[in-house]
């Protein structure tokens, strides 16, 4: 369940007072997030299941200004900056949008790899790597509308399925914990790939949505990646080459 805590509503509002602040409908606010607004005069508002408070929270800006990451009210939109959300802007290297490259990175390379699967007269990996990729685009808008992440069923398990079949591969795949190598194909190697990239976008969640007081935000989000990085894990044993007995990592 997202949270709204005091350290992200001084990052948001830095020295700018706005007449009240929305909280989207399923966001816990700390209490001390609430006495912030207090102190400030600004009176929170609750919003309701399924109501859109994109630009609720800078309601009282004249139409077409938009509010810079000092908190200054700006007439236009400056090339150095982009949308955090609504009329907020951020810098482009801010955590966020970083994080939002990478899950865009990260599509990118799932459709590059269902290329893969084409050359090879693969089907059923594009197919699964569409149902993939379909679920990895839907984080974008859960994280833009704070929104809960749709639930996980890829490839025909759940999200305790994919676990413990990346937990016990000698269980599910007759293998034990793989070692890397080009031999393993180009369908398990472009997967690999995709793992390490998924780790890559999950590091990249974990510094965007983690206050300075150490609350983690967007916990679904973080799991939902590390289940996907599981997930092609899985998928690098089901794609291995007929009759090919992978090398023992050690691990």
């Amino acid at each position: 369940m997202p949270v709204l805590t005091e350290s992200e509503l001084r990052r948001i509002l830095l020295d700018r007072t706005v007449p009240s602040w929305t909280i989207p409908a399923g966001t816990v606010a700390t209490p001390a997030a609430l006495d912030f607004l207090k102190e400030r005069g600004i009176t929170p508002i609750f919003a309701e299941a399924g109501q859109g408070v994109k630009d609720a929270s800078f309601k009282a800006l004249p139409p077409g200004t938009f509010v810079g990451p000092d908190g200054a009210i700006l007439n236009s939109k400056p090339e150095g900056l982009t949308h955090l959300t609504g009329r907020q802007l951020v810098a482009k290297n801010h955590p966020i949008i970083r994080f939002r490259g990478r899950l865009d990175t990260l599509c990118a390379k799932i459709i590059s790899a269902q290329l893969v699967g084409v050359k090879e007269g693969r089907d059923d990996y594009v197919n699964d790597l569409e149902e993939i990729l379909n679920f990895t685009r839907s984080l974008l808008p859960a994280e833009l509308r704070n929104e809960p992440v749709p639930e996980m069923r890829l490839c025909s398990w759940d999200a305790k399925e994919i676990k413990d079949r990346s937990h016990n591969p000698l269980t599910h795949f007759g293998h034990r914990h793989m070692k890397s190598t080009h031999k393993m194909g180009p369908l398990t190697v472009a997967l690999n790939e995709l793992r390490a990239t998924v780790r890559e976008t999950e590091l990249a969640a974990a510094e965007a949505f983690q206050d300075a007081d150490g609350t983690t935000r967007r916990e679904d989000i973080i799991m939902a990646l590390n289940r996907l990085s599981s997930l092609f894990y899985v998928l690098m044993f089901k794609y291995l080459p007929a009759g090919f007995v992978p090398e023992h990592s050690g691990i």
